[in-house]
Parts: structure tokens; sequence; C-alpha cells
């Protein structure tokens, strides 16, 4: 059951599955681009690792960082590093509610943070934004997502333009239907640039945004003339 994509280093693939290996609760994982030297580079098992990893793996310098929706000394998740030969595993946060809980997108690197968000938790328990340095130090909670003013429950990753960070929450804003965002990385600045509306614009959407330096580009899960979701631009 993998969910997040592979990412390269110019010989392996890696990837995350969000079950199965020897304790069923997910694996860390690389393959040559050609099938062969498939190698499992790590179980998740709970409290120690996390588990159930809904997300990609991102490369900053030797390590490669990813977060587990589930386990963690809370069992509301973990950000972590590990070497791309399986070894050097670091747990670098256990969500707390607090600071957020159950991450399902990706994180992001400017050079110096590692950004990113949970679907749920935080003050109002409808997600957060935060950053945090690559050793674990550092975290702040840049958002609380509070519904109706600035969305909730993001399941994406957060995209950069070197200003501002961009994305999208499922729900909420002024339909409940979701939004899109801008923010800028040290919490402040943040605009709501679009509520969702249903069969106009789409609804609920799940993924991330891309840009191509004029135009924002998603999809919505839901909505759209035949409810069953759209592709969308964005002029921002």
């Amino acid at each position: 059951s993998p969910h997040g994509s592979l990412i390269s280093d110019g010989t392996f693939l890696y990837g995350m599955t969000v079950q199965g290996g020897t304790n069923l609760q997910g694996t860390i994982f690389k393959i040559m681009p050609d099938g062969n030297g498939y190698v499992k580079l790590m179980d998740f098992a709970g409290v120690a690792y996390g588990s159930n990893p809904f997300s990609s793996l991102v490369s900053i310098g030797p390590y490669l960082y990813g977060m587990t929706f589930y386990g963690g000394t809370n069992t509301l998740g973990t950000i972590f590093k590990i070497m791309p030969d399986g070894s050097g595993f670091v747990k670098l946060l256990d969500f707390d509610s607090a600071n957020g809980n159950y991450p399902r997108g990706s994180l992001i690197s400017d050079g110096t943070f590692l950004y990113g968000m949970t679907e749920s938790g935080g003050t109002n328990n409808l997600g957060t934004i935060f950053k945090i340095m690559p050793d674990g130090s550092g975290y702040v909670k840049l958002l609380d997502f509070a519904g109706m003013a600035n969305g909730s429950y993001p399941f994406g990753s957060l995209m950069s333009d070197g200003a501002f960070l961009f994305g999208m929450t499922e729900g909420g804003g002024s339909n409940n239907m979701g939004t899109i965002f801008k923010i800028m990385p040290d919490g402040n600045g943040y605009v709501k640039l679009l509520d969702f509306t249903g069969t106009a614009h789409g609804s609920n959407p799940n993924g991330n945004l891309i840009s191509d330096g004029t135009f924002l580009y998603g999809m919505t899960y839901s909505g759209g003339t035949n409810d069953l979701g759209t592709i969308f631009k964005y002029q921002y």
C-alpha cells in the first residue's frame, strides 16, 4: 500500500509503503530504475520509529527525511531522518497534538528549515503548518488552521516560490470545501487566495500544488460539473 511518490538520487529510487514489512506498519525501500537491486531499508515499528507513512521522502544532504502518520511516543506521527543505506535512523520529533498530529503530506526544505503540515491537531484540532531544523531542533508552529477563516485538514504538501509557502486545505474556508493559501516562512503574511465552491472550482483538494512561475496548478478530489473532481490553474 504505497501512498507517496518515489524520489531519485541518480542511482536508486527511494520510497515508502504505508503497510507491510516485518511489523505490518510500513517500510522504507530503494530499488534500481530497471527493477533490480531492491533493498528494504527499514521496517517501521510504532513507538520507536513511527508507523504508516502516507508521504514521500525528501533528500537533504546525506539524509533522507520523512514523516509517519501514526506511531511515535504519542501514536500521533513522527518526523525522522535516515541514511540512504538504511543506517543512522533518528526520530526527530514526536507529534503531540499541541504541535499537530497525523501528518499526511511530505516535507519541503528551503536549505535551512524543513516545512510541513499536519492533517489535524494544533489549537483547534484542524491542522497546523510548522517548520523544524534538520537536526530536530527549532520546531515552530507557524499556523493553526481554524476552519472558515483559513481552512482546515490539509492533506497535501507545501510548495515554495522562494518568498511564500503555498498550500491547500481539504476542508474549511467560506464554503467548507477547502482553500488555497499562502504564508511567509516565518508564519506571517497569511492570505487565503481561494475558497473552493463545488461546481465552479471543484472541492476538497487532496494533493499538492505545482507552479510554472505564473500559475499554480492542482486538482480537487470532488466537485466540478460531475462532482468527480477537477484540474485547475490559478494565477498568483
